[in-house]
């Protein structure tokens, strides 16, 4: 392993820990009792968040090499902010999904917008569209997280279908 890749390394280690924990929740969509429709759908959004910044990263991978350690401490700051906030998502094993979506979602959606804003960090290979979505998706996610109000779940996961389907090139952008 050269440097860069060791360096490389801890960011996509860090991504790897929530997609696993993503993972794990899954199996809620097995148990009937278990199914919170909006914390489902926003399990799905996460895992392809998850691996849609891992796929991001490696664009960054050729600038590993020329970064002194601030730089760094900056660089592993998106996957650190993700990993917290999967976490903060998650529920116990016995916890009613619903209810602990419902408490958790104003400390939920404001780390998932914090993770949104780290994006800006970076200059990434994307459309100059993405800008201005982060921008409007950190303002939804931080209302989401004040006002609590489900529908506005709804909204956001239709947002990042739009988004997706953007991605993989189904719709202009």
């Amino acid at each position: 392993m050269n440097a860069s890749q060791v360096l490389v390394f801890l960011p996509l280690l860090i991504y790897g820990i929530a997609i696993a924990a993503l993972f794990s929740q899954w199996k809620r969509f097995i148990n009937y009792k278990n199914i919170y429709i909006p914390y489902a759908l926003f399990t799905i959004l996460l895992t392809e968040i998850a691996l849609y910044n891992v796929y991001l990263f490696s664009q960054l991978a050729g600038e590993i090499n020329v970064m002194d350690y601030k730089s760094y401490l900056i660089y592993i700051l998106p996957p650190f902010s993700f990993l917290i906030a999967v976490n903060i998502f998650t529920p116990e094993k016995d916890d009613d999904t619903e209810t602990y979506f419902k408490e958790n979602m104003s400390v939920f959606f404001i780390l998932i917008a914090f993770f949104v804003a780290t994006h800006f960090f970076f200059n990434y290979e994307e459309s100059s569209v993405m800008f201005f979505a982060r921008m409007i998706i950190i303002i939804w996610l931080l209302l989401t997280g004040i006002l609590k109000r489900i529908w506005m779940v709804y909204v956001f996961v239709a947002i990042w279908f739009l988004l997706l389907l953007s991605r993989l090139s189904l719709i202009g952008a």
